[in-house]
């Protein structure tokens, strides 16, 4: 990488850290004024009113991101990633503003998916070896992909629990997306990372702040889960095994799933009790990682979110280890260990708090 790209790749991410610092504020403000907060429910984790748009400033520094980084290196994935992105910014802001049906999120969720997938650089038909497979039929790539983008969207969605996680997730994430495209010498898309680094950074600040919180809301978490499918998908559809230097390159796609771990480990097991337990996946309870920490350790919003994101962390470093010098198949059963491990872990923590879901 030269100087001048170098100095650009700074440029995006202190520049969104700027936009986010300062515009969060006036946003704050202008959510208080209208009083457009999110309803306190018997899982939440706050006793009074915060704001929940937070999502608005980061959908401003993606679509100038996008806009400017196109400049330097002309590609078309702005013409489908931003289309997109504005079905599903629009669903959330409806979602936080007056309420939408989980059908009809879902419904939008898949209509964005499909403008994306409009688009070749969105497309998966190789996997080069990851369980075997190398070539993939459309018939079951199609359908396979847009499981994955829905299911990591409310994901990600379900995650955003307390102050901070969401926020300290998403920045882990998007340095781990950023350095996988300086990896694939894919600039452009490093650049949307490290504003989003840059943007996750800053909305900290304010995520965990004592006077002026605020959260993403759907508004934001909906967003930013699809985008981050989006680049999984993105980074996937790549001839990857040309670029990446890995021992075992067929294990990139497990790595991705170890770098977004805690969202995904996290639904699976919850919608797994609840429907154990005889409810829908859907319905909200205090079953999820975040709410057995917080109510068991009685830790703080930050020290929580501190814990899961350094175990997130964690696991990404060991199964960067794992995945490099080792096949799929063991890798595979590392990660299903370290994922029973937990979960036993988290059981029997859930079993001993008062009151718990049976």
């Amino acid at each position: 990488m030269n100087i001048f790209l170098i100095f650009l790749m700074a440029f995006f991410f202190v520049s969104s850290f700027m936009v986010m610092y300062f515009v969060t504020p006036v946003i704050i403000q202008v959510v208080k004024l209208k009083r457009l907060f999110e309803k306190l429910s018997g899982r939440s984790s706050h006793s009074h009113h915060v704001p929940s748009f937070g999502g608005v400033t980061f959908f401003i520094i993606l679509i100038i991101t996008l806009s400017i980084s196109e400049q330097f290196f002309i590609t078309s994935r702005a013409v489908f990633l931003i289309p997109s992105c504005l079905v599903i910014f629009f669903t959330g802001l409806k979602d936080d503003m007056t309420g939408i049906s989980p059908w009809n999120k879902i419904m939008m969720q898949v209509i964005a998916t499909t403008m994306l997938f409009v688009s070749p650089d969105f497309q998966i038909t190789n996997l080069h070896g990851f369980l075997g497979i190398h070539e993939i039929a459309h018939w079951i790539c199609i359908p396979l992909s847009f499981l994955v983008v829905v299911f990591y969207i409310n994901a990600y969605n379900l995650i955003d629990g307390i102050d901070g996680l969401a926020s300290s997730l998403g920045a882990l994430f998007f340095t781990f997306f950023a350095m996988t495209y300086f990896s694939l010498d894919d600039y452009m898309m490093m650049a949307v990372c490290l504003s989003m680094v840059g943007a996750f950074v800053a909305f900290l600040r304010y995520n965990v702040s004592k006077d002026k919180r605020i959260f993403l809301g759907d508004t934001g978490s909906l967003f930013i889960g699809f985008l981050i499918a989006a680049i999984v998908i993105n980074i996937l559809s790549k001839d990857y095994h040309k670029e990446i230097n890995m021992r075992y390159i067929s294990n990139l796609p497990l790595l991705i799933i170890a770098a977004l771990y805690m969202p995904v480990f996290d639904s699976i097991r919850v919608f797994i009790i609840r429907i154990q337990n005889g409810r829908s996946p859907f319905t909200p309870d205090r079953t999820h990682i975040h709410h057995i920490i917080l109510d068991y350790f009685k830790f703080s919003h930050r020290k929580t979110s501190l814990v899961i994101v350094s175990l997130n962390a964690l696991i990404l470093l060991i199964m960067g280890f794992i995945t490099d010098y080792f096949n799929h198949k063991i890798s595979i059963f590392v990660l299903l260990v370290i994922s029973a491990i937990l979960a036993i872990t988290l059981h029997k923590l859930r079993m001993k708090l008062p009151n718990h879901v049976v």
